[in-house]
């Protein structure tokens, strides 16, 4: 399995406060913004927002992994936000989402897949995604996705 600790920064994992789609996906796309690791965050957001409306990005099980592809990016970029209260995202489950990895992909899709694959396989444990739920501080919720990741 492909490593996501590569393309985890501690700046880039927030709490996320409200429980409003859009409102949480802006919190998401500030947090980035900051880095100017992007070279037009509102560009990506627009297609975030765009890939949102068409499907949902929830998987179920609490966790959504919004994303968007960026001409021209060198890496991918993670940006990791949980809730406490939940968002309401259309979810397969009906639960409502408490863990976004909102993801910028470069012009290697092969690449994403294999990060979409590690995300999807470690929220699936139990155990883990319950960690990473209830981590004391997004420092220790970035510890556990760089440890695990």
């Amino acid at each position: 399995m492909h490593e996501i600790a590569t393309y985890i920064r501690e700046d880039l994992v927030i709490d996320l406060n409200g429980t409003d789609k859009i409102d949480v996906l802006t919190q998401l796309k500030d947090a980035v913004s900051r880095t100017n690791l992007l070279p037009d965050t509102d560009a990506f957001f627009d297609k975030v927002l765009l890939r949102e409306s068409q499907a949902t990005t929830a998987m179920g099980m609490g966790v959504a992994i919004p994303h968007a592809r960026v001409d021209g990016l060198a890496d991918i970029i993670i940006v990791v936000g949980r809730s406490a209260e939940g968002i309401e995202f259309t979810t397969p489950d009906g639960m409502p989402v408490r863990l976004i990895f909102m993801i910028a992909v470069n012009d290697k899709p092969g690449e994403y897949l294999k990060i979409l694959s590690r995300i999807s396989w470690l929220v699936r444990n139990e155990d883990f995604r319950n960690q990473l739920f209830s981590s004391d501080n997004t420092s220790s919720l970035f510890k556990l996705l760089k440890e695990n990741g």
